[in-house]
């Protein structure tokens, strides 16, 4: 045992961890499928509370890794640009989700206090990793980094969560819990242990640190239904199916188009739409692919602006916020009459809206 983790904090000022039902699930799974360590960012939100040293955690959501992950018997590394990407659509969605409830009022199921005291930015509140054999406590090594997470300033996160995950026999289980000190009134921290089947059992050790513990500390979770705690919003295409998007950026790029991608909140309703601007070199106008999140379930729509829009702009203007503000819906006549499906691409769109427009393109 790591003595180190074993110094006394007052427990009444460390965080109360609450964790969705999802969130568990997601672990157990996944600590199931790699026999080396693998792992996953941990989102939720911080909630300082009064009098109060340290604040309550409450984790809805895990972010996988990309293909840069680094697994290993010993460590875990996570990648780094989907997985920013991704917390970076949850939290500007989270944003618009926040403002859009309150001008909209619309209730979302959940507890109206509760849904008040959550009503806070979106923040990365650690990891969880799987741990080789039955190592339960932070490295020393992870302990190091975690120190030097906290202490650079300009990543605004006092604190760090790191859940271990374990992979035990029962009757190894069975024999190390009955090593551990008597606890008849429940104070101490326990683990969560999820039974596999009659051979297995998944055990999750939640350990805290942060610039006033200065160590980690064991925290003892409560699981809740997922109902009982916010959802975030639906993930964007571009995100999560990768193999279509650089499918569709080949196809534009071949056709000679100059490709840009950028979130917008067209419909002034979460999530955002991605939108997708086309342009050629000689063009005079662009085209903008406005798709929802579930492309390509649903069809996307078109606008047009003029390449104009952007000229003598300002060295800090956003060229495609000029752009949109300057674009047109679609004219009628060029609007398809297909029926759209999954099959079907935007170049498919793009050629159809170029032939119908009255003067043979629209980019031309």
């Amino acid at each position: 045992m790591n003595l180190f983790h074993t110094i006394a904090v007052a427990r009444a000022s460390l965080p109360r961890l609450t964790l969705a039902q999802r969130v568990v699930d997601k672990m157990v799974r996944n600590a199931l499928v790699y026999s080396t360590e693998t792992g996953e960012s941990l989102v939720g939100f911080a909630v300082k509370g009064l009098q109060r040293a340290e604040p309550d955690l409450y984790v809805i959501e895990t972010i996988a890794p990309d293909e840069s992950a680094i697994r290993r018997g010993a460590y875990f590394e996570q990648g780094d640009d989907l997985q920013g990407d991704i917390f970076a659509w949850w939290y500007n969605n989270w944003e618009l989700y926040r403002r859009w409830r309150k001008s909209a009022r619309k209730p979302d199921g959940l507890d109206k206090a509760l849904e008040d005291k959550l009503d806070v930015p979106l923040v990365h509140l650690g990891d969880w990793h799987k741990h080789p054999g039955t190592l339960i406590e932070p490295s020393w090594g992870d302990t190091d980094t975690a120190r030097g997470h906290i202490a650079d300033k300009s990543n605004h996160t006092p604190q760090l969560l790191a859940i271990l995950a374990t992979v035990w026999d029962r009757s190894e289980d069975a024999a190390f819990a009955a090593t551990e000190p008597p606890d008849p009134n429940n104070e101490h921290p326990k683990p969560i242990r999820v039974p596999i089947d009659d051979r297995n059992v998944v055990r999750l050790d939640c350990w805290y640190i942060s610039r006033s513990t200065r160590r980690f500390v064991r925290l003892s979770p409560t699981v809740v239904p997922d109902d009982m705690l916010p959802k975030l919003p639906t993930l964007g295409w571009h995100l999560v199916n990768l193999d279509r998007l650089r499918h569709e950026m080949a196809l534009l790029s071949g056709e000679g188009f100059s490709v840009s991608v950028d979130e917008y909140d067209v419909d002034h309703v979460p999530p955002q739409e991605v939108c997708i601007f086309l342009a050629r070199p000689t063009s005079a106008k662009v085209l903008i692919v406005v798709t929802q999140a579930d492309y390509p379930d649903s069809r996307p729509t078109l606008r047009i602006a003029p390449m104009n829009a952007i000229q003598g702009l300002p060295e800090d203007a956003d060229l495609y916020q000029s752009l949109w503000e300057r674009s047109e819906p679609l004219p009628k006549e060029a609007e398809p009459t297909w029926p759209w499906n999954a099959d079907h691409t935007i170049l498919d769109l793009v050629r159809d809206v170029e032939a119908r427009l009255k003067e043979g393109s629209a980019v031309r």
